[in-house]
């Protein structure tokens, strides 16, 4: 189960929001990502000048790109080395299930990023901030690297930030990290060995602004001819898959160099909003507190052998998500589905929410719960397991989902033979008027039944806003 980092240092919250500080889930990805666009007008002492850090950075690629003759001369390569970012260590923004590691660039993407900054400059434009706009046309370039890349950068300001917070709060576990630059103590990580390095809260944002068409679209102006153009593409090639999408837009604007400059000039005159931490209108972190409440509000006992049978486990397994369903539909969890519009929240934060839930139950009992294992074919959102033979898997899906009749034709039968089992749950959370779909998915699972087959046990759950009592 993750942690905040607050509870991990022992500090309270308040104390870390006081230093700006972002209360991290350990541990778990958090979804949130550093926008350099952010680090403009910073108020942090050590992060005043982190801006012009980052464009120096990427100003001396564009001055090696300028005096390259050819590609892999001396300057070539002098500026492909400064574009291989090693992954980020002991970063306090929770990335994955295993490790709080960024993912860093190696050679290969660096070599082609470097590749299409060189087309860029061959255009007569020079500007640093094309960098950050890579990941609108390029493939592997996603937020959390722009994100890493960023903190690289920046990482010895982060530091001098890390360490004087550190000593503020009074923290004693703390390791020495030396650089070409100087020394800092930082507090430890959940892994002795490294360190924590502390994000503010103000450089974090659900999706950096030039990672998403539809943001950089909400913040620049396009002229109307562009923005045609680049509508007409997206319309007619999101169905076929982002790489043919990114590759249309790429040509795009790559062979206009006039319309080129106005996305960067429209860019660099944004200064960008952080995400909401308060409101949590995504949901991104308020899942954690909410599923323990839940859970110590409305406990489940739970009996299980010391030596259970796989038919145990599953029982155990099957209560706790029909517990669950009995917080959604009786004991008002259902509310917590959806955003402050009624529109209702990403899957994932159902999917976490029932983790955080469901993990409370597991302590007590010697259940190993562990949320998207990579396994093979693909992640599976939960492994119920007691050592190794004896395993049951959940999936859980709004009714909202487009691919819900293929993730329990085809999905879950595979997730079980790399999985090696053959038990599973298929968790259903309706949020959508039309029960055709669920229906369907009945239906497959009685035909199956009927002829034998082991098949997915299917729980529905009535996730939908109901009136008030005195309003039914």
């Amino acid at each position: 189960m993750p942690t905040r980092l607050s509870t991990f240092l022992s500090v309270r919250p308040s104390s870390l929001k006081r230093h700006g500080v972002f209360d991290a889930l350990i541990g778990i990805d958090s979804r949130l990502f550093v926008d350099p666009i952010l680090l403009k007008r910073l108020r942090i002492p050590e992060l005043r000048d982190s801006r012009k850090h980052f464009e120096a950075y990427f100003q001396a690629i564009l001055l090696l790109l300028a005096k390259s003759q050819k590609e892999g001369d001396v300057a070539w390569r002098g500026a492909a080395k400064r574009l291989v970012f090693k992954e980020t260590k002991g970063v306090s923004l929770g990335y994955g299930i295993s490790t709080s590691d960024g993912r860093g660039i190696g050679p290969v993407l660096g070599h082609r990023l470097l590749q299409t900054a060189s087309e860029i400059v061959a255009m007569g434009i020079s500007d640093p901030a094309i960098f950050e706009l890579l990941g609108l046309f390029e493939e592997d370039f996603g937020p959390d690297r722009l994100s890493d890349m960023t903190i690289s950068i920046i990482k010895e300001d982060l530091f001098e930030y890390s360490a004087r917070v550190a000593q503020s709060l009074g923290l004693r576990k703390l390791l020495k990290v030396k650089t070409a630059h100087g020394s800092y103590k930082l507090p430890k990580g959940p892994d002795p060995q490294k360190p924590l390095v502390f994000i503010p809260s103000r450089i974090l944002r659900r999706l950096p602004v030039a990672q998403s068409w539809d943001e950089i679209g909400d913040v620049v102006f396009f002229n109307e001819t562009l923005r045609r153009r680049l509508n007409h593409i997206i319309s007619d090639y999101w169905r076929k898959g982002v790489s043919v999408l990114k590759e249309h837009l790429r040509a795009t604007l790559l062979g206009n160099p006039k319309e080129f400059r106005e996305l960067l000039k429209g860019y660099n005159s944004y200064e960008g909003t952080p995400y909401d931490l308060v409101s949590d209108p995504q949901g991104l972190l308020s899942w954690f507190e909410l599923g323990q409440d839940f859970a110590k509000d409305y406990p489940l006992t739970l009996n299980l052998k010391t030596s259970p049978t796989l038919d145990e486990i599953q029982g155990i397994v099957e209560t706790i998500v029909v517990h669950f369903k009995e917080l959604i539909e009786h004991n008002g969890l259902n509310l917590h589905l959806y955003d402050t519009s009624g529109k209702p929240l990403h899957e994932r934060y159902s999917q976490r929410l029932f983790f955080s839930v469901a993990d409370s139950y597991c302590k007590a009992n010697n259940i190993d719960l562990t949320p998207e294992p990579n396994a093979g074919s693909g992640p599976v959102d939960f492994k119920f397991s007691r050592g190794y033979a004896l395993r049951v898997l959940v999936e859980i899906k709004l009714s909202t989902n487009k691919q819900l009749v293929h993730g329990y034709e085809k999905q879950l039968p595979t997730y079980e033979r790399s999985e090696k089992t053959n038990r599973s749950v298929y968790v259903i959370v309706r949020v959508t008027g039309s029960e055709s779909t669920i229906k369907r998915i009945l239906k497959l699972r009685d035909a199956a039944v009927a002829s034998g087959k082991t098949v997915p046990n299917v729980i529905v759950i009535d996730g939908h806003r109901k009136p008030s009592a005195s309003k039914r």
